[in-house]
């Protein structure tokens, strides 16, 4: 068996030829830490500099050494070759360098880039691909010598890692108060030559030299504040556990003492098994102040270190939901729970606030409301507004107002003030009046500030108002709250998102969408964020992507609990199922809803949305009949709001125009006031739709323009349209219509040719699905775009969503008599 060659020499870098053939006689020093390759340059220049001095390690000489180095080299004929680690602590040290300054060359050797290890790969015959270069260069720091280890592992097949680590502990083993030193620095210390004395019992100058015998080890990161990764932990093993706590714990004391210990560095100490109560103390103080994240990184490590776990708990499970880390959260709170009979009441009070919190945000407030009706009126205490909120959310009024009813004890603060006010609005929004509503939730946002409670809520009072707004149509209030916090959650952005699709900027909400989507994790902003999807894909008349995104859905389908606060998004999925031609999917969904609303007396705040969603879903699937108790209910809401009386309008005019019976005044106040309210798309389909359904050209032409100008305003205020031109329509010449063809509905044929269009396929892939030529495909969109009036193909495309193509309206896209199952239901 042979044996593995030896490793390659490494070639004498350029700067040392070019100092030695500079000047004679030649002076030359090498500076560079450990590993750098300072020895093995002077090993390969003592043949060609025979007569020349040769000195290594000088920075291990004395002072008095050291001069007399000065001396030689100012004086002496001879060459000289002096290498060293850098120790700009020292004066002697300085000196020397000044001198080689003045009349030689000084050369640093340093770390290797990743280009300059690639190469010193080849020359050991191998062929590294730049991420394991990268990997090599963040394992050994750059540093020649590991660089050179981890090669020779590489080469042999052997463990690279590991045979860093065994280069680095021999290094180590020379100097152990280095590697205290670097322990230190391990755990998160500074590199401070006073601590370094107080906690080592050393005097300050060796602390000096020590500090810069740790910056030349190479095993420091760049901002000399790490360790390298191949050097990580290595120091601890090498001190071994007793000398480690016994340094640990001296630095500990000095940092208690002198008021600088970090939080970085108090989680050091407890992550290495550390256990002491002022260590404790301090991590649970740090924690007070510390972002979730951090706090429950602080909370966690605190435990081991000595605090008790019983009385961390709560803040621990109200810091790990804070951070998003639901199941954490989940399992301490259930520990909790588990033992009822004995917890303290305030401890068993919080943890079924934090997991009726947990349950909401996974799409499960029915879960919550059984959490709070479990706790009771004795044990709800000061979360009983809360509480009330949770169960009238979930359609639980009379469990709402027996816990509303309990008697609160605690100080009135603001988070108290907020959940009483929270409450108060919720009850006035489903029972009461609507201005008062909003007044209470403005005054409880007021309470918590820009960024919400401290304590784990099941839902934000910016979120509940903001919905309230969008079920109210009022759009730019919604904008308004949401906007409000520093640092939006992602629950807010996914509703911003709703914000614009509703009011028909569609290319910012799915901007919006997109840039949130890596951050949606949470069953119930997933339903939203599906939900939106869905719409955004319906509004663009996209069959494929409402495929798409209708089946994506499916999974937060299954798990959704129907609640006030999720009857947007139920709306939103029960139109994408009509249009796939799966409404059974989410039929029990609506009617779970429609039990929900009967129950809170039919709140028309937050019905009136829904209902506007039934009409459409019986518009799309072809059914008046259904229409007629949405249209009912929509009715009775608005004898109390404006927003539910401009629905009520359109669900009666949406009724007419499907009866066949279009009244242009009609159609045209109540598509305007839908735009007015925030739904312009829907104010053009209303419109586009009735001028398909009139034999009148002057009405239709008119009807057409609404809803062009509907679509290129949006909600914005828009001028009057009237339906009727001035001229007369029995004039052709005058007409505005000029040569066009009349726009009445078109054709089965043109239907089924407008639906694939919109959806996005070529001429040819619309015959091939209609059994027909390209050209005639060309000749129906020619015939089309005359009979609509259209200037270009995108207006084209623009009227025909609005009147419904390729969306909601259920067209054959198949010839019965050519078989074959039609695209869309």
């Amino acid at each position: 068996m042979t044996s593995a060659p030896a490793p390659p020499r490494r070639p004498v870098p350029r700067e040392v030829t070019r100092a030695l053939t500079a000047a004679a006689p030649p002076r030359l020093l090498l500076v560079g830490g450990t590993g750098t390759g300072k020895s093995v340059v002077l090993a390969s220049l003592r043949t060609d500099l025979a007569d020349a001095r040769i000195v290594d390690d000088a920075h291990r000489m004395t002072a008095a050494e050291l001069q007399e180095l000065v001396d030689h080299i100012r004086d002496a004929p001879t060459g000289i070759a002096v290498a060293t680690e850098a120790r700009p602590h020292r004066p002697e040290m300085r000196s020397l360098t000044a001198a080689f300054a003045g009349s030689g060359t000084v050369v640093e050797l340093g770390s290797w880039t990743p280009r300059e290890i690639a190469g010193r790969a080849a020359s050991f015959e191998l062929r590294l691909a730049p991420p394991q270069v990268r990997a090599l260069h963040r394992l050994t720091g750059g540093v020649p010598h590991l660089v050179d280890t981890a090669l020779e592992a590489v080469r042999t097949e052997s463990d690279v890692q590991r045979a860093v680590e065994e280069a680095i502990r021999r290094q180590l083993l020379a100097d152990l108060e280095l590697t205290a030193v670097l322990a230190l620095v391990d755990l998160g210390a500074a590199l401070d030559p006073g601590e370094l004395a107080a906690v080592l019992d050393i005097p300050v100058e060796r602390a000096l030299d020590l500090v810069d015998a740790a910056r030349a080890s190479g095993l420091l990161g760049q901002d000399a504040a790490s360790l390298t990764t191949g050097a990580n932990g290595v120091p601890a093993a090498v001190l071994g556990r007793h000398n480690l706590f016994a340094v640990a714990r001296r630095l500990l004391a000095t940092r208690i003492d002198a008021g600088t210990l970090t939080p970085q560095l108090a989680r050091g100490l407890a992550t290495i098994g550390l256990t002491d109560p002022h260590l404790a103390d301090r991590l649970v103080a740090f924690a007070a102040d510390a972002p979730p994240r951090e706090a429950a990184e602080l909370l966690d490590a605190a435990v081991p270190a000595g605090a008790d776990p019983a009385a961390l708990a709560v803040r621990r499970a109200e810091v790990a939901f804070a951070a998003g880390d639901l199941e954490r959260a989940e399992q301490i709170t259930d520990r909790l729970l588990d033992r009822a009979d004995t917890a303290d009441v305030d401890d068993l009070r919080a943890a079924t606030r934090i997991s009726a919190s947990i349950a909401a945000h996974r799409g499960m407030l029915d879960r919550s409301a059984d959490l709070f009706e479990w706790l009771g009126p004795e044990r709800v205490g000061t979360d009983a507004p809360l509480a009330a909120t949770v169960l009238l959310a979930a359609g639980r009024p009379s469990a709402a107002e027996h816990l509303r009813g309990a008697a609160v004890s605690g100080a009135p603060t603001s988070a108290a003030s907020a959940a009483r006010l929270l409450e108060e609005g919720l009850r006035e929004s489903v029972g009461g009046d609507g201005r008062i509503a909003m007044n209470r939730l403005a005054r409880a946002l007021t309470s918590l500030g820009s960024d919400g409670p401290l304590r784990a809520w099941p839902d934000t009072v910016d979120s509940v108002a903001a919905l309230l707004c969008l079920h109210s149509g009022e759009l730019g209030h919604a904008r308004a709250i949401l906007d409000r916090p520093e640092t939006p959650t992602v629950r807010n952005r996914i509703l911003v998102a709703w914000t614009e699709m509703l009011g028909g900027d569609l290319a910012a909400a799915a901007a919006t969408a997109e840039a949130v989507a890596p951050e949606v994790t949470g069953q119930r902003d997933l339903l939203f964020f599906h939900a939106l999807q869905v719409g955004l894909a319906r509004r663009n008349a996209d069959l494929g992507a409402l495929t798409v995104r209708w089946q994506a859905a499916q999974s937060v389908v299954a798990e959704y609990s129907v609640d006030l606060f999720g009857l947007l998004p139920l709306g939103e999925l029960w139109l994408a199922a009509v249009r796939l031609g799966e409404s059974a999917r989410v039929a029990h969904l609506v009617a779970a809803a429609r039990v929900l609303l009967t129950t809170l007396g039919e709140p028309p705040l937050w019905g009136a949305a829904l209902h506007w969603y039934g009409v459409q879903a019986a518009i799309a699937a072809d059914r008046p009949a259904d229409l007629v108790p949405h249209a009912r209910a929509l009715a009775l809401a608005a004898e109390t709001t404006a927003y539910a009386a401009v629905l009520a309008r359109a669900g009666h005019a949406w009724l007419s125009v499907l009866r066949g019976e279009v009244d242009a005044t009609r159609i045209r106040e109540a598509a305007e006031s839908l735009a007015s309210v925030g739904l312009p798309w829907d104010g053009a389909k209303l419109a586009g739709e009735a001028a398909l359904r009139t034999d009148d050209t002057t009405v239709a032409t008119g009807l057409l323009q609404v809803a062009r100008t509907i679509r290129q305003d949006g909600p914005a205020g828009r001028a009057p349209v009237d339906i009727a031109p001035d001229t007369p329509s029995g004039d052709p010449d005058e007409s505005p219509l000029g040569a066009r063809e009349k726009p009445g509905a078109l054709s089965e044929r043109e239907a089924q040719v407008a639906d694939l269009v919109v959806s996005g396929l070529t001429y040819r892939e619309v015959g091939n699905h209609l059994y027909i030529s390209a050209k005639t495909v060309e000749h129906h969109v020619a015939r089309i775009r005359r009979r609509l009036g259209a200037g270009s193909r995108s207006e084209l495309l623009s009227l025909l969503r609005a009147m419904g193509h390729g969306a909601d309206v259920p067209r054959h896209t198949h010839s019965d008599r050519n078989g074959g199952k039609p695209a869309c239901p």
